[in-house]
């Protein structure tokens, strides 16, 4: 089980700014954008509606609390500049079988994904699914010893540990994909043959992966400046870098 690794680094030709969103829109399929819950400003609480309000005092960490709060606010935001849409201020997220629905538009497809204080936020004009893990060891037995991994061909200990990496962000992307918890996925091995892959290694810290179906898509990879975003999402200016921190979530 592989999929091929596209090298991306964080430069300026890849940073978006809110007003550029409209024109990759009009020519890709799938738009991803990274952020990093640094963003993170009190008075971005406000952008959120009641039920998010509610639902950040459930959470207990500090850490999902920001999570919750930059992603749902830069998602408004990306979603009120795509063309179509409108510049509505009433945009309603729900949740349901482990994605991100956009209440009243039916043809605007999301999948979110965390690791660490990295956000990837995938926005597409069809169903997909996503996963971003940031690189380190993966000493999971279950996840090693599934049938869809096989390190005989790697050289070292690293080498199998970034290839179980790498074929964990498979699953998870392909388990959003199809709306199934991605566990049991681990005992088949012909899988993931009828889905197809897109992978990005990301400065060489993390590694993204997407999973779609239907003809090849046409997908780029941004990141946001928090600077520039600060007038799209009130406050947001705080500086931060893509990978900072060491939690380790499931998305």
């Amino acid at each position: 089980m592989t999929a091929p690794f596209r090298a991306w680094s964080k430069h300026k030709e890849n940073r978006c700014t809110p007003d550029e969103i409209p024109a990759y829109w009009k020519t890709h399929d799938v738009l991803t954008f990274l952020a990093d819950t640094g963003m993170y400003d009190v008075s971005l609480y406000q952008g959120l509606d009641t039920a998010e309000k509610e639902q950040v005092l459930q959470f207990k960490s500090d850490y999902f609390k920001k999570r919750f709060t930059v992603s749902r606010n830069l998602v408004k935001c990306i979603l009120r500049h795509i063309p179509g849409t409108g510049d509505r201020a009433d945009i309603v997220l729900s949740r349901a079988r482990r994605r991100i629905l956009v209440d009243g538009w039916q043809d605007i497809f999301m999948s979110l994904s965390y690791t660490g204080s990295c956000i990837a936020i995938t926005v597409g004009k069809r169903k997909i699914g996503s996963d971003i893990e940031r690189v380190r060891p993966l000493n999971i037995m279950k996840i090693r010893s599934s049938p869809l991994f096989d390190g005989s061909q790697c050289r070292n200990k690293k080498e199998a540990s970034l290839q179980a990496l790498h074929g964990w962000t498979l699953v998870e992307a392909y388990a959003k994909l199809r709306d199934r918890n991605p566990y049991p996925l681990l005992n088949s091995s012909g899988l993931l043959y009828n889905a197809s892959f897109v992978s990005y290694c990301v400065d060489q810290q993390a590694i993204l992966s997407l999973a779609y179906e239907g003809p090849p898509m046409k997908d780029t990879l941004l990141w946001i400046d928090p600077g520039v975003f600060s007038s799209g999402v009130k406050n947001t200016i705080c500086p931060s870098s893509i990978f900072g921190g060491d939690t380790y979530v499931r998305s």
